[in-house]
Parts: C-alpha cells; structure tokens; sequence
C-alpha cells in the first residue's frame, strides 16, 4: 500500500500551482504500481479531488482531495459528512475582495475548501497577505487555516486530517491485500504531511520529501528522490 503526496512529492515545487505536471517517467512508474495485483496505490492531496484525479489520469488509483476530506477510487468513496461547503464559499468572497488590491494574489475555490495562493506576490507585499489570511481566519473559526509554500488553505473545522484519511483508506483496502499485515508506505513534503507521519508511526514506512524528517522516519532529498525510490518498489514487485 502506497500513499503519495502530489505537489513537492511527486512533482516539483512550481512558480504556479496550475503548471505542477506529472513527468511522462514518474506517470510510468506509478501506472506500473497501480497495475500491480501486489499493490493498492493512492495520491492524497491539498487539490479539489477531480483536479488531482485529471492530473495523475491513472485508473486503479485511490484519490484524495481537499486533504483528504473527500475521497474516491477502486470501489471507496468518501465525503466529510460534516463538511459544509457554505462557510468555505464565505472565505472564497472574503479572500477575493482583499486579494484584489494585492497584485499577485490568487484565490483558488476547491468546494470543501479554498486555497490563498501568494507565490506571485512581490516579497514586499507578503506580510500584507498574510495578514488578510490572518483576518479571515479570525473572522472564520469555523474554518481551519492550514499554512503551505506561500499558500493558505481554508478548510471546515471538523475531526480529520491526512493522518485520518489515510487511516482510513488504508482499513478500506486492507481486506483486498490479502493474507498477512501488508507494508504501507506514505511519502509527503508538507505540514500536512506530518499528521499521517505521526498516525502512522510503527503501522508503516513514512518518508518525508525535501527536508528534515521531523515525524517521518525516513527522508529522501526531492522529487528525483522519491522517483528513484519509487522505481526500486517497482523492481522488487516485478
């Protein structure tokens, strides 16, 4: 069982979210994970579900989206049930009329979440968006506000996690891996991240991408990396 962050693991950290793309090569190998009666692959993600799911374009893929809030793929479904998408369309209107005087800003509406981008925004303007973050959230404690690399990300303030998610895909499919306690292994490069890292310590392989481990027990340098990596379980797979 392979579960994988999209952005910063298996593509590079890009000036826009929109061009982060799979590499024809890493698409390969994760197509050859997926075909794999041996292996149950899925790509959890900060991204709306059907734009992590048009990027990868693999079949036999579990996907996650809105950190895992919704999920879907080789027979699971899931929907937060107590996720609303009412106080997150709120936080789009509130972060679009102050993102409109900073030039570079860029409001990004996922449904069961809403994403701040300020990557584009002049160094000198970044305290100016984060305070607006700030504000929101403040305005909003309904809502949870996860920091990322120059992004901000809006989600309902309900009992789940990545950590969560992937406790729960992983008991979804664990009965179709067959006899025995299978491997698990779930990279990821972001804070996000930690949450699984730490709900999976001493359950499975937790690999932290680009820097420090921190809660992983392992750590692979970059994306490059964590293709190597993902060749080498394709090998001894067969």
């Amino acid at each position: 069982m392979a579960i994988l962050d999209y952005d910063g693991t298996l593509t590079p950290i890009v000036a826009s979210p929109r061009a982060a793309a799979l590499a024809p090569s890493v698409r390969r190998t994760l197509a050859r994970l997926a075909a794999n009666e041996r292996v149950r692959l899925a790509i959890l993600s900060g991204r709306a579900l059907g734009d992590v799911r048009a990027r990868v374009r693999l079949d036999d893929v579990i996907y996650g989206g809105c950190h895992g809030l919704e999920i879907e793929g080789s027979g699971l479904r899931f929907r937060h049930p107590r996720a609303s998408t009412a106080r997150v369309a709120a936080a789009r209107r509130a972060l679009g009329a102050g993102a409109a005087s900073i030039p570079g800003a860029h409001v990004e509406f996922k449904g069961l979440a809403v994403s701040f981008h300020y990557r584009r925004v002049a160094p000198s303007r970044h305290a100016e968006a984060r305070a607006l973050a700030a504000h929101v959230a403040q305005r909003m404690p309904d809502l949870r506000m996860i920091p990322g690399r120059a992004v901000f990300d809006f989600v309902p303030r309900v009992r789940w996690s990545k950590g969560a998610a992937a406790r729960w895909i992983i008991d979804g499919v664990g009965r179709s891996l067959g006899p025995g306690a299978p491997v698990i292994v779930y990279a990821g490069d972001d804070t996000t991240d930690e949450t699984a890292f730490t709900a999976l310590r001493r359950r499975g392989l937790t690999v932290r991408v680009g820097r420090r481990a921190r809660e992983a027990e392992y750590a692979v340098s970059g994306v490059r990396q964590m293709h190597a990596l993902l060749r080498w379980i394709d090998r001894a797979l067969g």
